[in-house]
């Protein structure tokens, strides 16, 4: 296999995803692109679409979006926003699926995602140890 082959197949993932969303393709194609997208982003390196976390994420995605009637691709790009925030507002690394399992275990359904979120952050820079499970006990009512 040559070198400009190789890296093509690495980065075959990311070029599928901007080619989904530039398509317009079915919702299905769409979250999963999207899946396989934060999956990646959170994990820190490009991984198979047909990875477990991937089959998970997309689950989560599912859940998220019948929760509060926002499109795979909406979900993906407010927890974006505010990694961005969290990151530059506070300097706390965090991960899209960190936001993600905020949005599917805390909120209401039909309550909009950017409440939710920004819920998240400021539980997120509330917490002692500024970590996602003390985030996620703070949203729960715990300490």
């Amino acid at each position: 296999m040559s070198h400009l082959e190789i890296m093509v197949m690495k980065r075959l993932p990311a070029l599928l995803l901007i080619l989904a969303l530039a398509s317009g393709s079915a919702a299905a194609t769409s979250t999963d692109a999207v899946a396989l997208q934060m999956t990646s982003l959170s994990v820190g390196h490009e991984v198979a679409a047909d990875d477990p976390a991937v089959t998970r994420t997309r689950a989560l995605l599912d859940q998220v979006s019948a929760r509060y009637g926002d499109d795979a691709t909406a979900i993906f790009a407010a927890c974006r926003r505010y990694l961005g925030h969290l990151h530059d507002a506070a300097q706390i690394k965090a991960t899209p699926l960190e936001l993600l399992s905020a949005l599917a275990t805390s909120g209401k359904a039909g309550q909009p995602i950017n409440d939710v979120l920004l819920a998240y952050v400021a539980a997120r820079k509330a917490a002692a140890q500024r970590t996602h499970a003390q985030a996620m006990a703070l949203l729960a009512g715990g300490t």
